[in-house]
């Protein structure tokens, strides 16, 4: 009685020890599903503008303001990707473009000089502030996004990847974010109150709060993706490489 006890006790303990190896094996060697964005729809823009590199949303005129790293100019095309006309600026290296809340303000990063640039929507120059995030310019300022409380956040490449937060040209925080390669243009989203950032070399898109944790990500199509913005339920693209705009459904998650 004694031996058949010991021998039920020992099978059991063996069953029990191989369940939980098991299930430990098995969480540990989950992988997350890559979540894919849904591409709607792609817009040629090279006869516009070459390499554009940061893209904003004018709700008042419902067009887009898109920047070039290549001419000092903003170029204003509609929703097909015709365009409208062009600002001429006093300003170098364009990455990154964002409105005010009340669009009567463009804002501007350039990145070789680590400024943000201010102008009227007639390009008239208001100001420019440095931010001092990086001591290679190759690597500097590359997209800029503003909330509705005129907070103004700034992304820097890469060495470091940092979000700056910043209100009346002060800085109030800095963030490294560590959810991709690099960091090339931020877009607000008013509804959900969040960031969204596009990574050229990662090839994808992440939506972080605006202290910069992240919330979720989504893999592309491509690498090289510059610039993003909202328009509704539509996520807006910009890619460098061909002069195409891409138009993506926004996720609900």
């Amino acid at each position: 009685m004694i031996d058949r006890f010991n021998k039920n006790n020992f099978f059991l303990i063996i069953t029990l020890f191989i369940i939980l190896l098991t299930s430990c094996d098995s969480d540990t060697t989950t992988i997350p599903e890559i979540k894919l964005l849904d591409l709607i729809a792609e817009i040629d823009l090279s006869s516009v503008l070459s390499e554009p590199s940061g893209i904003v949303y004018n709700s008042v005129n419902n067009s887009f303001y898109i920047v070039s790293d290549t001419l000092p100019q903003i170029f204003e095309i509609d929703i097909y990707g015709n365009l409208l006309g062009s600002i001429q600026v006093n300003a170098n290296d364009l990455e990154g473009i964002t409105l005010s809340i009340n669009q009567d303000t463009i804002y501007v990063v350039e990145e070789s000089d680590n400024l943000v640039t201010s102008f009227l929507l007639d390009g008239t120059k208001i100001n420019s502030f440095s931010i001092d995030v990086s001591e290679n310019s190759i690597n500097g300022l590359e997209g800029i996004a503003i909330d509705l409380n005129n907070y103004i956040y700034v992304l820097n490449e890469k060495l470091p990847r940092y979000l700056v937060k910043i209100q009346n040209e002060v800085e109030i925080s800095r963030t490294e974010i560590t959810g991709a390669d690099d960091l090339s243009d931020a877009c607000y989203d008013s509804v959900l109150d969040c960031l969204w950032i596009i990574s050229d070399e990662s090839g994808k898109i992440i939506k972080v709060t605006k202290t910069g944790s992240l919330i979720s990500e989504w893999q592309i199509p491509f690498s090289k993706g510059e610039g993003i913005t909202l328009v509704n339920d539509k996520i807006y693209v910009v890619r460098d490489l061909d002069a195409k705009m891409y138009i993506f459904n926004k996720p609900n998650n």
